[in-house]
């Protein structure tokens, strides 16, 4: 029964489940912004569908392309281990392709065409940028395209939401630092040349703090300036900032123990400047 559980939670954990969970819940958040609350019900579960599909293959093939990195660095993970063998990590990434290039056909073409840009980006990345100074980049790419696709889909384009280009480039910036934080010293170790390993353990988290709290205060700023409803974006953004700066007092105090969860507070924080950006200005 303990093996029966330790694979079933393998399987889980292979695809990177919080990250699947937080960009497909962020989709279904910006479809139903972009509706009005009243999503016609079959675009919407394709909108889903099609984001999880991409979101599956994304962390399936991540853990694919570094099994031989992760047996020497976290022999724990779910391949190394023994849990999952690697043949159906890439079952699962072509399988979770396939899911998105069915949905996102069914919802006509140029939804595919972003769906796939978006979901492509992330693969791109496992395949090698990530072990380049232009990790970035991926992330910088592929994460506006979240709440723009969800207009596209349910309501048609919004250019007002390219400002998520400019204004929350950093907070990208942030959120692909806080994921590869405690994996500096490895990444190193394996000659990877990510922008954390070139930043340091020095600089990146000063880089991660600044990025994501210069973010939320632009955030503020902009909403109260040219937003439709202003109260929507300077509520989420004093939200977000206050997450943020609890957490950064705790991180000063015990880093080890704030460090792992930074990824799951920056894409947490992420949808909700996100959501109000949306309502504020869309």
């Amino acid at each position: 029964m303990g093996r029966m559980l330790r694979t079933a939670r393998a399987y889980l954990v292979l695809p990177h489940l919080w990250a699947v969970l937080i960009v497909v819940g962020a989709t279904g958040a910006f479809g139903l912004l972009a509706s009005g609350g009243d999503p016609d019900p079959g675009r919407f579960a394709l909108l889903l569908l099609g984001m999880l599909g991409g979101q599956l293959a994304v962390g399936a093939l991540n853990e694919w392309c570094d099994r031989e990195a992760d047996a020497v660095a976290k022999p724990w993970k779910p391949i190394p281990a023994g849990l999952v063998p690697a043949s159906h990590a890439l079952a699962i990434t072509f399988g979770g392709i396939a899911l998105m290039v069915v949905a996102g056909g069914l919802l006509g073409p140029i939804e595919l065409l972003v769906l796939l840009i978006a979901n492509g980006c992330g693969l791109i990345y496992d395949l090698g940028v990530k072990r380049t100074p232009l990790s970035w980049l991926p992330y910088l790419v592929a994460l506006p395209l979240v709440p723009i696709w969800a207009w596209l889909v349910m309501d048609g384009f919004q250019p007002r939401l390219l400002w998520l280009y400019p204004i929350g480039g950093l907070f990208i910036v942030a959120i692909h630092l806080s994921q590869v934080l405690p994996d500096i010293a490895g990444d190193r170790g394996q000659g990877e040349r990510g922008l954390a390993v070139v930043l340091g353990e020095r600089w990146t988290p000063v880089a991660l703090w600044a990025a994501a709290l210069g973010t939320t205060a632009i955030v503020g700023v902009a909403t109260a300036l040219f937003g439709r409803q202003p109260a929507a974006g300077l509520i989420t953004a004093g939200l977000t900032g206050a997450l943020l700066l609890t957490a950064l007092a705790l991180y000063r105090r015990t880093p080890s123990r704030v460090q792992p969860h930074l990824f799951e507070l920056m894409t947490a924080c992420a949808v909700i400047l996100g959501c109000g950006w949306a309502i504020a200005m869309v």
